[in-house]
This record gives C-alpha cells, structure tokens and sequence, in this order.
C-alpha cells in the first residue's frame, strides 16, 4: 500500500546504474531511506534527479515493507521550487554541508518529528529568498541542539566559561572542552537571535570558521553516533 509525505532529501547515492539510495527526512515518520529505480536512466520520464538534490522538498508516493530498512518512491515531485539554493555557489556549499550534518544527526532521534520538519522547511525557504547570509550554518546548528535535548544553557551573565561537555556556563574554567569570549559572546548572541537578527551579527572569517569547529565538538560529546560532515573543510574553505 502507497503513503503520501511530504520529505526533505538528506543523502543521495548512486545504486546501480541507474537507481539512487536516497536518504529523507519524512514530516510523518522521520528519517527514511529510499530505492528510486531508474531515475538516472536518460530515457526516465517519471521524475527529475533533479528533485533528490540534498535538502530539497519533495511531496512523495512510497512504500515501505515491514521490517524493512529501504523503502521505494514509486512517484515525486517538487513541493518548494527553490530559486537559488542549489544554484549559487556559496547556498549550495552549505546545503550540502548541512545536508551531511542531519544525515547523522537525525539517526539519533527516530521517529515522526513534525515540529523539527516544518523548522527545517521555513528555514530552507527563508535562506533561498534571503541574500548572502553566511552566518546561516551557524544559526541552524545552534537552534538543532534544542531539537537534540542538549541546548546550550547560559545560566548567569557573570558566568565567564562555557563547558562543552555539561552544555552549561560556569564560573570556574574547567579543565578541558570550554569556551570563553568572544566565542561565549558569539554563542549568547546566536541563541538569542533570529535569522532576521543575522546580519547584525559582526563575526570575521577566521572565527566563523573557529566557532564552527566548536559547534562540531558540541555535537561530538552530546551524541554518540555523530560523525563530523566530511564536506566541513571543503566548506571552510568558501570563507577564505
């Protein structure tokens, strides 16, 4: 029997010479991995490759068998027509990036998630129509951690450390897995904002780059099964 959702594509990788292993991101179920048979083949006219590109949204026909990890998209087709996000240079490179970081960060929270889907989709739609936003990345990997359980909680303004570990400020520095000004001061400042509020926010290249590394380390001690983004120097890069 065939379910409809609506998905957000993850991870995509070739199976065959002409089928795709898509990885998606289900509003009903959560994560879900996919055989598309044939959509690769040139003389394919049932729906573009096009449409699996990571972080699209796509309204989809699927089955999934009891018990069964892969599932197939018997149809699809485009629910949000981006503009521009896997056209510029600069969106693509972060759609991938953050493609990559939900791919692993998602197989730790199973199951239907609604409120994290409808979250990812504003967000996808308010960063094609915006203009150069670099600090996007940034802002998406601060608000996931509320999703995740482990936000960061900035107790006291007097508080002069952030421990990575505990996801919590202190007054005395700890020993290891800690940030201080001005990364503290660029954490407070994301947690507090909206992606309207971003270009206020004045950060330079070399810590856009630092404060993503610290992210990525967050991420590390607060789930056991993340695996960094192999695309994140690939990413850095953009900033230099």
């Amino acid at each position: 029997m065939a379910n409809q959702s609506k998905a957000i594509v993850l991870h995509s990788i070739k199976y065959g010479e002409t089928s795709l292993i898509v990885n998606c991101f289900l509003d009903e179920i959560g994560v879900q991995s996919f055989i598309v048979k044939g959509v690769l083949n040139s003389k394919n006219k049932k729906f573009s490759k096009s449409y699996f590109l990571p972080l699209s949204i796509i309204y989809i026909n699927y089955s999934v068998k009891n018990n069964k990890d892969l599932g197939y998209i018997i149809d699809a087709k485009p629910e949000q027509i981006f503009s521009s996000l896997h056209l510029d240079l600069f969106k693509s490179s972060v759609v991938i990036f953050i493609g990559e970081l939900l791919n692993s960060v998602l197989k730790e929270s199973p199951g239907s998630n609604k409120r994290l889907f409808n979250y990812l989709e504003n967000s996808l739609i308010w960063f094609d129509n915006s203009p150069k936003e670099v600090n996007f990345h940034l802002k998406v990997l601060v608000d996931l951690t509320e999703f995740m359980g482990f936000r960061p909680n900035i107790k006291e303004e007097s508080h002069k450390f952030f421990d990575l570990s505990l996801g919590t400020s202190v007054k005395v520095k700890p020993i290891e897995n800690y940030i201080e000004n001005p990364e503290l001061k660029n954490l407070k400042e994301l947690l507090g904002m909206t992606f309207e509020d971003l270009n206020n926010m004045k950060i330079g290249n070399l810590l856009r780059v630092k404060m993503l590394g610290i992210m990525i380390d967050y991420y590390s001690l607060h789930l056991q099964m993340f695996k960094s983004p192999k695309s994140i120097n690939i990413f850095n890069e953009v900033f230099k």
